[in-house]
């Protein structure tokens, strides 16, 4: 799967690796965001870590800020190494987007508040286009 923003790099998905939608019925503490006031990026709107489950939450801008990217057991140090790169899109293609295995989620996925979604970080990840 290629997704690309106007102007852009394409940010490339392995089909072998993508997963049958299943949003979790809870994003764990401790939490790291990396919110979009923090970077610029053609292709990555934001991104949300999960510790507790070593999941990884990516927002591009290529579908709107409803489609979300979930990889799996991606480790903390490749979560650093995203926060770190000049190029947030270059990074996902060469280190997770053909690496992990990924669900493509909407917001419409994640549970509400009260129901899951209780952290402030993982709903204003989850919520804020």
């Amino acid at each position: 799967m290629n997704t690309t923003a106007p102007g852009g790099i394409g940010i490339e998905h392995d089909p072998a690796n993508q997963r049958a939608g299943d949003a979790p019925e809870t994003i764990r503490a401790p939490l790291d965001t990396m919110p979009t006031s923090s970077f610029s990026s053609s292709n990555v709107h934001s991104a949300l870590y999960d510790f507790g489950s070593n999941d990884l939450y990516v927002r591009y801008l290529r579908d709107g800020p409803d489609a979300i990217y979930r990889y799996w057991q991606v480790g903390a140090q490749t979560w650093s190494g995203l926060v770190d790169a000049s190029s947030k899109g270059g990074y996902i293609n060469r280190n997770i987007a053909y690496d992990f295995p990924y669900t493509l989620l909407t917001t419409g996925d994640f549970p509400q508040r009260g129901h899951g979604l209780d952290n402030d970080l993982a709903r204003r990840f989850v919520t804020d286009p």
